[in-house]
């Protein structure tokens, strides 16, 4: 625990329950700013409450932090999904350059599969799984409990 944590209040305060509740809600705008939305709504959100407590200003850092981690892993996995095709489409050429159409059409055909197999299903779980993590958050600060999410790189501290 950093010295700052140690000694924050255990619950929070009745009138600190609205604002956590809208930072923690807040990446919801990325239902209409797709992309930035997201991350546009926390940080506007903790400028706006952090000078109020220091309690608010922790769960706005934790809302900030959590969506930053979701953005870097989806970037992650965007990488891996261009580096996929890539390499199918590179097996697809060399099997037509070497005159075994058949190879090429295995390679898509692969990444095919793995895309369906692999990245697909991640990607539906980076997209779903924060939305868990931001009600699990809500209903946490209604009742007056701090919420830490889990999976966060701790980049504001």
């Amino acid at each position: 625990m950093t010295a700052t944590r140690a000694f924050l209040p255990v619950t929070l305060p009745e009138p600190e329950r609205t604002p956590a509740l809208a930072v923690h809600l807040s990446p919801l705008l990325g239902l209409l700013i797709p992309g930035a939305g997201a991350l546009i709504g926390p940080v506007a959100a903790w400028l706006l409450f952090r000078d109020r407590s220091r309690m608010l200003d922790e769960q706005g850092k934790e809302a900030v932090n959590f969506q930053i981690s979701v953005w870097l892993y989806n970037l992650a996995l965007g990488v891996l999904l261009f580096g996929l095709f890539a390499l199918g489409l590179l097996g697809g050429v060399a099997g037509s350059m070497l005159g075994r159409p058949e190879a090429g059409g295995v390679a898509l055909v692969g990444t095919f599969g793995v895309f369906l197999g692999l990245v697909l299903p991640l990607l539906l779980v980076l997209n779903v799984v924060p939305l868990v993590f931001m009600v699990l958050a809500a209903v946490s600060v209604s009742r007056g409990e701090p919420y830490r999410y889990p999976l966060t790189l701790r980049l504001l501290s």
